[in-house]
């Protein structure tokens, strides 16, 4: 029986900016951001998290074995807060969480995180944000009062376990892939694995090395990268430049995107076969079976995979049994395939995703925010002007979203102070209509993650803030430089420093941690 219902309400201040009571709703990468940049303004923060600890996807319980980053320690970094230097270039979970915990210590945003406390609902009334809250700790209920509430669940929210035929007959273990964080769960175990994505192909890897067998069952297999073209070009320098963004159709374009695509059509063309081509020889993909056909321009966004290390060798050899088939249904131990083949499998682990959703938000702004299809209706991929004072961090994730969400929470800031320079609101709801129409009919693969990716198209994004904000686009004047380089996050620290002059509590010093393993 939950506890004695409690009432919170903030005691205003005299001073105009402390007064204000930013709810966060969220402890991750992008609500750890948030909280940081409204109190290095000297904001009143409070930040809701439901787990125990900080982390969001990387927190441990919800991290599976052996996940890494999919861009190096320089891209997945804050702009103020480098990963340290004896990380390997591509960190573990653990190390991420651990960076993450450094970051909300040496920032002070650990002591305004209550944890193990999960949000029931959000109404907004009287020009305040009331939200309910149950603290699991002490078996309590609250209501909260925010001046303005950032949403910063984030693009892995809910994890998506597919309802099989016959599933409640099976004799072995169903798992979503976020739940296999013990080898002993794989140890001798027949595995079957279902999906393409990141963390399928992760797990397939893994499960062949611990496992009995490892079956990978998918409906289509996709185009993945190396973390080195050819062996020797890292992938940051193919991918992460405005020069290589450049080649995707975007729904804005700069004078020589546009000639690109018109004129510049060939080329365009050819970058993308001779990359097909180069990943077809280095993964011996005809040989796997594994050729997709779909371009690979029209895959890369936040779904993007890097190839594990091992897995294309693994699926060659037969150590990884993959089919291209799904599951036709379950019969206690025997789970029919709809190729006609039949497995039994001691472990079904799902690697099929997650889904977004608002269950605690009032029904008359859910409607306005989320499309036809699910997909959010949000200008920056942050606000919709009808919903008042809320905003949503970590909604326009790319394949560094430390920092895309790191210039959100600063825009969001400058949003509740009243600086930002934004176009008028009709223009403002064109743009949301504009890119809803886009995601779904230029460019479909936008529209996953319900359209709360921003990738491939990341520089145009960030560029987009950072003018909004009045702030420059680039660290340097030297164009030809800015257009070849890769994304390097340290560039937004002085950029930054223009939007955030005020410091009312230095930051609080931490030992940084090396090498973590857990």
């Amino acid at each position: 029986m939950a506890g004695l219902f409690r009432r919170f309400i903030f005691v205003p201040s005299n001073n105009p900016i402390t007064m204000k009571h930013i709810g966060i709703i969220g402890a991750g990468l992008s609500g750890l951001a948030t909280a940081k940049a409204f109190l290095r303004q000297g904001y009143r923060v409070t930040v809701i998290e439901k787990a125990k600890a900080i982390g969001g996807v990387w927190e441990l319980s919800r991290s599976y074995l052996g996940v890494a980053t999919q861009t190096t320690r320089d891209e997945y970094a804050f702009s103020d807060f480098p990963m340290p230097s004896s990380y390997p270039q591509w960190p573990t979970g653990a190390q991420v969480q651990r960076y993450l915990e450094d970051y909300a210590a040496y920032f002070n945003v650990t002591p305004h995180i209550r944890f193990q406390t999960t949000v029931t609902h959000l109404e907004y009334q009287d020009g305040l944000w009331q939200m309910d809250v149950y603290d699991a700790v002490n078996d309590e209920t609250a209501t909260l009062l925010f001046d303005y509430v950032a949403v910063c669940t984030g693009t892995f929210h809910k994890p998506h376990l597919p309802a099989f035929k016959g599933m409640d007959t099976f004799t072995g273990r169903i798992l979503h892939s976020s739940q296999v964080n013990d080898p002993a769960i794989l140890e001798h175990q027949s595995v079957a694995v279902v999906g393409f994505a990141k963390s399928a192909t992760d797990i397939a890897t893994l499960a062949a090395d611990l496992g009995r067998e490892c079956h990978l069952l998918y409906r289509k297999a996709q185009w993945k990268v190396p973390r080195f073209f050819g062996n020797l070009v890292n992938m940051r320098y193919l991918l992460f430049s405005r020069f290589s963004e450049a080649f995707f159709n975007a729904p804005y374009k700069t004078p020589f995107q546009k000639f690109l695509h018109s004129a510049g059509r060939p080329m365009v063309w050819a970058q993308w076969r001779g990359l097909e081509l180069l990943l077809k020889k280095q993964f011996k993909l005809k040989a796997c079976g594994m050729v997709p056909q779909h371009r690979i321009e029209d895959q890369i966004s936040c779904s993007l995979g890097v190839a594990p290390e091992g897995f294309y060798e693994k699926v060659k050899s037969g150590q990884i049994r993959a089919q291209q088939t799904e599951i036709d249904r379950i019969d206690g131990p025997a789970v029919h395939l709809v190729n006609g083949n039949v497995i039994h499998p001691d472990v079904i682990v799902c690697g099929t995703g997650f889904s977004q959703s608002l269950p605690f938000l009032e029904a008359k702004y859910r409607d306005v925010l989320l499309g036809p299809g699910g997909g959010y209706r949000l200008f920056r991929n942050i606000l919709h002007p009808q919903v008042p004072q809320l905003a949503f961090i970590g909604f326009n994730s790319s394949l560094f979203t430390t920092l895309t969400s790191e210039i959100a929470a600063n825009w969001f800031v400058r949003y509740v102070e009243g600086t930002l320079q934004l176009p008028a609101a009709a223009e403002i709801q064109r743009d949301i209509t504009y890119m809803q129409d886009w995601r779904y009919s230029g460019r479909p693969i936008a529209a996953e993650f319900s359209g709360t990716c921003v990738a491939p198209f990341n520089f145009m994004h960030l560029d987009q803030l950072m003018r909004d904000m009045g702030l420059p686009v680039t660290a340097t004047r030297w164009m030809p430089y800015e257009f070849f380089k890769p994304i390097n996050p340290k560039d937004y620290r002085i950029l930054l420093q223009r939007a955030t002059k005020k410091v009312p509590v230095p930051p609080k010093p931490v030992q940084r941690t090396a090498d973590i393993i857990r």
